[in-house]
């Protein structure tokens, strides 16, 4: 029998009762110290979800993974790739937290390769250990089974959509049992998106409430009462000093921006003032098996250079480039591709803040718009609203969407020469207006810094 047993709550002496009864003496409840570091860290969830590349107006999908068969992974590893190629890259971000276990058992090598496709879509990956608490913080869901996470962001108040999860693998009376019964499940047969956004929308909060305050007694003290018990085993004096709770660590993930996408877009009046505006929507591609050609006029594929597969390079509509190359100024780059590219329409140099330089390719009135702007470098701005900041911040996803709303706009037989009074872009509910005119040679566009 060991010297002391730990628990949560007090709710698990009963169990533990029923399952191990000369245990009762020697159990304590002393809280849970990793449950008081996510309470002590609520007040760094904006630095975290800035350390994920989350912006105000996007949303935080965390995956989670415990290990055995009810497993997310075990149950649906194609789940994180549906998921990244779903929701549309500007509006959310999504995270996987994989459980250690699954680390040790089969390596890092094989959970590299059952993530490398949503991974090539931009799913950023933590490390075995660390960083998950951080990413429960900054989530507005968490995508789970039956492992402990979904508890701990239940607990937080955080919703909580089950993708897998085995109630035969844990304790009917525990909180993963509760927390089955309780949380919605997703069903794979049906659009990730909306049961995504009806899992954030829907969530009432306090409603895993009772749950938490059956889980986790003492919230805040579990170190003290923890040093409490040590001391006494050890049976020396405790120190008098006031016990410090540490928030965690920001989260530090492996992964990249995706380099391709396909575009969809749709100029419609606004109908306020009547006057036209450009929704843009980009869904990662990871390879060209997940592109399925062009169902119409309004969808396009767009891809960075750095792009590795070549047969996605050349099926592009829009070439980007998003790091410069030194001697190599935008309007040579962008004839360039052009003519190594045959099948591409734009080329776009997005190494700018807020703007971006591009060329439309030659092709007969009205498949790009009038002749006497073909070959063209025209320079695309993103301007500020009267009265208001800018919708979202001049980064590389504006520059890129800024790319794909002049081209949803040429491409629609609309003239070019129209977009010098501005037209409205539309990128989920966020809204900003663009500018575009013929380049000014003396005008240089400051690099991106980072």
């Amino acid at each position: 029998m060991p010297t002391a047993i730990v628990l949560s709550h007090a709710e698990q002496l009963n169990r533990l009762g029923r399952s191990c009864p000369q245990a009762l003496p020697v159990a304590v409840v002393a809280g849970d110290p990793c449950y008081d570091r996510m309470l002590a860290s609520r007040h760094r969830r904006r630095e975290y979800r800035a350390v994920l590349g989350v912006h105000s107006d996007q949303k935080l999908i965390v995956l989670t993974s415990t290990w055995g068969q009810g497993s997310l992974l075990e149950q649906a590893v194609e789940l994180p790739a549906r998921i990244v190629t779903d929701l549309p890259m500007d509006e959310y971000r999504v995270v996987a937290a994989v459980h250690p276990n699954v680390w040790v058992h089969h390596g890092a090598f094989e959970v590299r390769r059952w993530l490398a496709e949503a991974m090539q879509a931009g799913l950023l990956l933590l490390p075995p250990r660390e960083g998950w608490r951080a990413a429960i913080v900054a989530a507005d869901l968490v995508v789970g089974d039956h492992g402990s996470v979904g508890v701990y962001a239940a607990a937080l108040d955080r919703p909580v959509l089950l993708a897998a999860g085995d109630p035969a693998e844990v304790d009917p009376a525990g909180s993963t049992a509760r927390l089955l019964r309780l949380a919605p499940v997703l069903a794979p047969a049906y659009p990730l998106r909306r049961q995504i956004d009806d899992a954030i929308g829907g969530h009432d909060p306090g409603r895993y409430a009772e749950l938490a305050a059956d889980t986790f007694a003492l919230p805040g003290e579990s170190l003290a009462a923890l040093r409490s018990l040590l001391y006494r085993l050890m049976r020396l004096p405790e120190p008098r000093r006031t016990v410090r709770i540490r928030s965690v660590d920001p989260p530090t993930p492996e992964g990249r921006a995706p380099t391709a996408a396909l575009v969809s877009t749709e100029i419609r009046a606004q109908a306020a003032t009547g006057d036209l505006a450009v929704a843009v929507s980009r869904f990662p591609v990871a390879d060209m098996a997940g592109h399925s050609g062009r169902p119409d006029a309004d969808v396009h594929l767009a891809v960075d250079v750095a792009e590795s597969d070549l047969g996605m390079l050349e099926s592009a509509d829009v070439l980007l480039r998003r790091t410069p190359t030194a001697g190599f100024p935008a309007e040579e780059w962008t004839a360039s591709v052009l003519a190594d590219y045959p099948g591409c329409r734009v080329a776009a140099d997005v190494t700018a803040a807020g703007r971006c330089l591009l060329r439309l390719r030659h092709r007969p009135a009205p498949q790009v718009g009038p002749a006497q702007h073909d070959g063209q470098v025209y320079e695309v701005r993103q301007v500020d609203q009267p009265g208001g900041p800018l919708a979202w911040s001049a980064g590389p996803v504006a520059a890129e969407t800024l790319v794909s709303a002049v081209y949803a706009w040429v491409v629609g037989g609309r003239p070019l020469d129209a977009l010098a009074r501005g037209v409205d872009v539309r990128v989920g509910a966020l809204r900003t207006r663009i500018t575009a005119g013929p380049r000014d040679d003396d005008a240089d566009p400051p690099r991106r810094t980072s």
